[in-house]
């Protein structure tokens, strides 16, 4: 007999929020399990910081419910619910240290609990702080402020951790270094965290779920993974990577036509007739010198860009349609070969790199 499945940790339910006749939020729905780590990815203003904050209490949804660990928290003031929030501006007092930051929570709790210094103590060292509770935030580095805020925020023991874009005011480097600890961090714990941000990159290294967000609404759930190999919409596609589009009608199950040439491709779910999106990553094409016996397609070279350990090579494609095509080559690959833009070149695509999607308002 199969064990029986254990209920979800937070269920959000049909959520939406309303200003007037903007709608921020429009039914949004989705579920995590106790201890996962989800973030909400989306372009400015896509409702991810409004949802945020109806988890929080800090605003009141429109409609619908929010229940975690089994109670529904829908109407519940901030006081009534069990979290911890870091904010993108860290919102520490100024006037105060470090650990007395760390402490403020605690000692607001009633009852008030007992051994608040050790447990200062405890979770300055946890975050990589040990020696700086004596600080005050202008003496700390942006990311030594980040990992104040983090303390803080664990300092009462949650069930939830919610993240409000924490590492977009640091520079790269320590945004990459701090991301690590905290995802290390959070799978220490078994803390059920909530992230949000609009770093596509950041989202796949941290999540073990992305919910991508556009208008208000979920585009699609997933695995990192799953979002970047297998998108649901063209917005996905083009939110998560990089991705070549071109218009094309499906010919027949199993081809379709661009610009001026016929693919072969799985086009099932798709009627014959209809007009499609097409699109594919830079990755999953490849592009050479072309000679008289190179197969594929005739493609001119327009621009060479160097990203680190490959390239990503511009061209136009006359067969495919008028929009420049992206092609990622990594550098060992191309053996010294010298890329000029004006070059003819050959491009082959898979049938299997092919994704469909709907043409917008189809």
């Amino acid at each position: 007999m199969a064990p029986t499945p254990e209920p979800p940790y937070l269920r959000i339910t049909s959520l939406s929020k309303h200003f007037g006749a903007f709608r921020a939020l429009d039914q949004v729905s989705f579920s995590m399990q106790r201890g996962e780590f989800v973030c909400l990815l989306g372009p400015s203003g896509c409702g991810k910081t409004t949802l945020l904050r109806c988890i929080a209490g800090l605003a009141f949804q429109s409609a619908g419910s929010i229940v975690q660990d089994g109670r529904d928290i829908s109407r519940l003031p901030p006081s009534g619910r069990d979290f911890g929030i870091v904010f993108q501006s860290y919102a520490l007092f100024p006037n105060m240290s470090g650990a007395q930051n760390i402490a403020f929570g605690m000692q607001n709790q009633r009852p008030q609990p007992t051994g608040i210094d050790a447990r200062v103590t405890e979770l300055m060292e946890l975050v990589g702080l040990d020696g700086h509770g004596d600080k005050f935030p202008a003496q700390l580095s942006g990311g030594q402020q980040q990992r104040v805020a983090l303390a803080r925020a664990l300092a009462t023991s949650p069930g939830l951790l919610l993240l409000d874009e924490p590492l977009s005011a640091l520079d790269a480097k320590v945004r990459v270094r701090l991301r690590g600890e905290i995802r290390a961090l959070q799978r220490r714990l078994g803390l059920t965290t909530i992230m949000v941000t609009h770093d596509q990159e950041e989202a796949q290294a941290m999540a073990d779920r992305i919910v991508v967000m556009h208008e208000g609404r979920v585009e699609q759930l997933g695995a990192p993974g799953e979002i970047y190999a297998q998108p649901a919409s063209a917005f996905v596609a083009d939110f998560i990577g990089v991705m070549n589009f071109m218009d094309a009608v499906v010919e027949s199950p199993a081809s379709l036509r661009c610009a001026g040439v016929v693919l072969p491709c799985d086009t099932s779910g798709h009627r014959i007739g209809s007009a499609v999106l097409c699109g594919f990553r830079p990755e999953d094409a490849t592009l050479q010198i072309a000679d008289a016996a190179s197969p594929g397609l005739a493609a001119t070279l327009s621009a060479v860009e160097p990203l680190g350990p490959f390239v990503r090579l511009h061209c136009a494609v006359p067969a495919l349609g008028p929009a420049p095509v992206r092609v990622d080559i990594r550098r060992n690959v191309l053996d010294g070969q010298a890329l000029e833009p004006g070059q003819a070149m050959a491009l082959q695509i898979s049938a299997a790199a092919l994704r469909l999607f709907a043409q917008a308002g189809g």
